[in-house]
């Protein structure tokens, strides 16, 4: 009798573990499936946005939630991250973008396009991409630098400072840094010491007109960093893909 049931409780405990391994194997590959598809569909997505934005380098994109594939189901993301770096703007090269796109339906399974419900981030432009702007924007400066380049650094929430080596005497300039409208921002000198009298005319003022952003973003606010010039960026239904 008691060899009896010590065989029927070793036969249920091999039924018991065999239930469990093959429990464990589903919930694997389950998983593996749900991180595969997500990979698929976080490269068609970047694909689809450098090619609506022009972007010379693929974006970074990370769909959040889990699972995936009910999100795939339902053909809603509840919120997808999207960074960008050396990003030509016009005048200026944008060093980064990073923003948060929330809200975003598909119109179909493909992942190759949709409507993203809401977009904030920032959009950085380093002290370099704008020195070499200025240098280039403000003629007579460039001209008087002979190839020495301009050093940028913070000189406040909204001011940049160049420390200048203009071969026969040293000066410094501070320039305030503003958005007049939509992607315009404005770059107005506010003091200088040692700079000569013939080259203050022509670094007074100079309005940047940023073109069109990727996805549609538009600058709302701007801010001076120890990183650079930060723009807080935006953007309400915006279409992806074809």
């Amino acid at each position: 009798m008691t060899t009896r049931r010590m065989r029927s409780g070793s036969y249920g405990t091999r039924w018991g573990t065999r239930w469990l391994v093959t429990i464990v194997v589903i919930v694997a590959v389950l998983l593996g499936l749900d991180f595969g598809a997500r990979a698929v569909a976080e490269g068609v997505m970047a694909s689809k946005i450098q090619q609506q934005g022009g972007l010379p380098n693929k974006p970074s994109v990370s769909i959040g939630g889990f699972p995936f594939l009910t999100q795939v189901a339902s053909r809603n993301f509840s919120h997808v991250n999207i960074s960008a770096a050396d990003v030509p703007a016009g005048p200026v090269t944008i060093s980064t973008i990073n923003a948060k796109a929330t809200g975003i339906r598909l119109n179909s399974y493909a992942f190759s396009s949709g409507t993203i419900g809401n977009l904030s981030g920032t959009a950085l432009i380093g002290f370099g991409s704008l020195a070499n702007t200025l240098t280039t924007q403000f003629g007579p400066l460039g001209a008087i630098l002979n190839g020495a380049g301009l050093h940028l650094t913070d000189a406040g929430p909204n001011e940049v400072r160049a420390n200048l080596n203009l071969l026969v005497t040293e000066g410094s300039a501070v320039w305030r840094v503003t958005r007049v409208s939509g992607n315009t921002l404005n770059i107005h000198l506010v003091s200088s010491t040692g700079l000569p009298s013939s080259l203050l005319g022509s670094i007074q003022n100079l309005n940047l007109q940023i073109p069109k952003l990727p996805l549609g973003l538009t600058i709302d606010s701007v801010a001076v960093t120890p990183a650079g010039v930060v723009g807080l960026v935006s953007g309400h239904n915006v279409p992806f893909g074809t």
